[in-house]
């Protein structure tokens, strides 16, 4: 007779969520023993079974637990008194009513979406949430290439236009001694505001240096005009009229920021036009590159004109910075590129300023910055508002400072690729696999792109379990709370992260700590939940609670998913439950 076998990938195809241990130590003193910690493996953005959630979104907000710590979501795991219209929070125990709409109509066969046992995920499309507008997409590029390599990235650049939504925005940037902002609304003939390449540059100079300031009329490039006082005429007796004013944020969008479909010619025109910097470079010098002077430019353009939007900064990079702020070796060719000894004797002077400077785009113009903590942190604490991701594409045989560059990257949730060429099928293949788009036949979600903007990731627990911390493309966001533990794994101390930019491959691995004492054993009437909260800047808000059971044998308590055993009597008492929020486009 076969025997059947535990299937430990059965929560990750239902749920998103792979658990390091299927049998969990009862008490802290067992926990102790493991040689491994408790965790799991969590990708919020993974395309579940059609059994696992309801057809369509459900178009209201979660009911959440009154409990100003908590805030937990109903699930089918919660305690339901049909007679008095309550449910019990399976976090903090506390007994909740159910609003009147749900009350009126709620019975044993007659249940919401989001108490149904066959739906592990919910999808919650919220009401209250305004449209995001579709994402913006600024390439950035080295000009310092050579011609080759540019004529192949720009090649790629046209590929990649082709794919984009027509009301996606697009915009371009080149860079090399200097930065050159292009203006792709200008009609007639190419422009370009050129900015000096050695110093790095804030958004209201930004604003200044591009002629964004205020204007009325809506034409841009002027001093701003105050508005007339009330009463006054003008020399004919007629009263003046009101006057209408351009933020620089909108003139950005009538300038620098485009729909592709209105700019696409523009942009592949610029692109079949692009040459190497024409500045001269001695022999005994390297050229001069100003990366780090590029990304203070395209990060003030993205805040002045999308500062709450989904939005993408691609830089494109074939070389070392040598000029400006980011840089990582001295233009001189007498003097060689840092290597690994260096950094581990804290012999290279350039390294720590660059990672400082890169940490400053991070937290720039967002008041979480502000907190205390090193620059690493605060880079963290900032991205949670941000819905701007920077990825790095760098082909050179050189190195080009992607280990100084790698801290905005993950606080943003961008991506890093690194190749020899820009003719490469690797790079080609991994800029293409950015844009990739959902197959026509998933639900809702047809032909749109899997990438998501400004997430952050929260979990909680029950009072036996404490988060230790993330490991993966996560930062932290510094939130304490009861369920923080002090055994700290990765990045811990928080119960809260953000991840910026996500995708359906994004996976973060969460540890946990038993808190429960050994005195005490976890026994089946006592709830063990764990949630994980995610949220994300984008078109639609979704909820995802996975379904775990949660029972003791020997000591021990084995989680393992029983989606189809648990009779709707026994939720409570022999289960947990995940879920998180976010949004995707």
């Amino acid at each position: 007779m076969q025997q059947d076998h535990f299937d430990v990938s059965y929560t990750e195809e239902t749920a998103g969520t792979r658990l390091s241990f299927h049998c969990w130590p009862s008490s802290r003193l067992e926990a102790t023993r493991c040689v491994a910690p408790m965790g799991a493996l969590y990708t919020p953005l993974k395309k579940l079974p059609p059994a696992c959630a309801p057809p369509t979104a459900l178009q209201y907000d979660p009911i959440r637990c009154s409990t100003a710590t908590c805030h937990a979501v109903l699930n089918p795991y919660c305690q339901v008194d049909f007679r008095t219209k309550l449910w019990v929070c399976p976090f903090c125990l506390t007994r909740n009513h159910f609003p009147p709409h749900y009350a009126e109509n709620i019975s044993e066969n007659n249940l919401p979406a989001e108490l149904i046992p066959q739906f592990a995920t919910c999808e919650y499309e919220l009401p209250n949430v305004p449209p995001a507008g579709p994402p913006a997409f600024v390439f950035c590029i080295d000009t310092c290439a050579p011609v080759e390599e540019l004529t192949e990235l720009a090649d790629s650049i046209q590929q990649i236009l082709n794919l984009l939504p027509e009301d996606s925005l697009v915009g371009l940037i080149t860079f090399g001694t200097n930065v050159q902002v292009h203006e792709i609304g200008f009609g007639g003939l190419p422009k370009a505001y050129v900015i000096r390449g050695n110093k790095e540059y804030g958004t209201a100079k930004v604003s200044q240096l591009l002629g964004c300031a205020p204007v009325a009329g809506g034409k841009g490039g002027g001093a701003p005009s105050p508005p007339a006082p009330p009463g006054q005429q003008q020399p004919n007796g007629m009263p003046l009229q009101q006057q209408t004013y351009e933020s620089p944020g909108q003139q950005v969008l009538r300038r620098f920021l485009l729909p592709v479909s209105e700019c696409s010619m523009t942009v592949e025109s610029i692109l079949d036009d692009l040459r190497k910097d024409p500045w001269p470079v001695p022999s005994d010098k390297r050229v001069a590159r100003c990366t780090g002077c590029a990304m203070s430019v395209a990060t003030s353009l993205l805040d002045l004109a999308l500062p709450r939007s989904g939005a993408r900064l691609m830089m494109f990079v074939g070389g070392p910075c040598t000029s400006g702020p980011g840089q990582i070796v001295n233009r001189l060719k007498t003097e060689d590129m840092r290597s690994h000894a260096d950094i581990s004797r804290n012999a290279e002077p350039l390294h720590k300023p660059a990672c400082e400077f890169y940490a400053s785009l991070a937290k720039r113009n967002h008041p979480a910055a502000g907190k205390k903590g090193s620059s690493t942190q605060a880079a963290a604490n900032a991205s949670a508002t941000s819905a701007h991701v920077v990825d790095v594409f760098a082909c050179s045989l050189d190195q080009v400072g992607m280990l100084e560059m790698a801290e905005l990257v993950e606080a943003t949730g961008g991506q890093m690729v690194l190749g020899d060429s820009f003719g490469q099928s690797v790079f080609k293949e991994s800029l293409r696999r950015v844009f990739r788009t959902f197959e026509p036949d998933v639900p809702e979600d047809g032909g749109k792109m899997q990438m998501a903007f400004g997430a952050t990731l929260e979990v909680l627990t029950s009072r036996e379990f404490k988060v230790s911390g993330a490991i993966g493309p996560v930062t932290s966001l510094g939130k304490k709370g009861p369920n923080v533990s002090d055994l700290e794994v990765g990045k811990g101390g928080t119960n809260a992260w953000s991840l910026g930019g996500v995708d359906p491959e994004t996976t973060v691995a969460i540890y946990f700590d038993i808190s429960n004492p050994g005195v005490s054993v976890i026994s089946l009437c006592m709830l063990v939940s764990i949630a994980y909260s995610l949220v994300s800047y984008s078109y639609i808000t979704l909820l995802l609670y996975s379904i775990l059971d949660v029972s003791t044998a020997r000591g021990k308590t084995p989680l393992y998913p029983i989606l189809d055993e648990i009779p709707a009597r026994q939720w409570p008492n022999s289960s947990s439950c995940n879920y998180s929020v976010w949004t995707m486009v």
